[in-house]
């Protein structure tokens, strides 16, 4: 038998207990929900929601400068697109009026979007909307 190393000298002074209990004790038992009667006089199990119910905001009337500027947002590249579908070279001041349109009617369209601030009702929140 080889010599024992350091490990197992420290290990031969340890009393190690390794006896382990026979029988696992049984969980405690879980208590259903109330139950609450609906018209129909069936036990229905009672819901906690989970969430806080919020109303939904009124959709904002679309005016004239949105719908331009989601045209400009969608409208410039899908122009830039179908055009090289076709294999037309566009000239550069078209580029770029394609690109500045996009832009900008994309900072319009985030400049536009409602604040989520503490003047709020809801606030603070996690932002989760249902």
């Amino acid at each position: 038998m080889p010599e024992p190393d350091d490990f197992d000298k420290i290990v031969e002074g340890l009393d190690l207990d390794l006896e382990f209990p026979d029988e696992v004790p049984e969980p405690a038992p879980v208590e259903p929900p109330p139950l609450v009667w609906s018209d129909d006089t069936e036990p229905v199990e009672a819901e906690e929601p989970f969430y806080r119910k919020v109303e939904p905001t009124p959709l904002r009337p679309r005016t004239r400068a949105m719908t331009l500027a989601w045209i400009g947002l969608a409208g410039a590249p899908l122009a830039l697109v179908v055009a090289t579908m076709f294999g037309e070279i566009l000239p550069r001041p078209i580029l770029g009026a394609a690109v500045l349109t996009f832009v900008a009617a994309a900072i319009y369209l985030v400049s536009q979007l409602p604040e989520h601030g503490p003047g709020r009702s809801d606030w603070p929140d996690d932002g989760a909307v249902l």
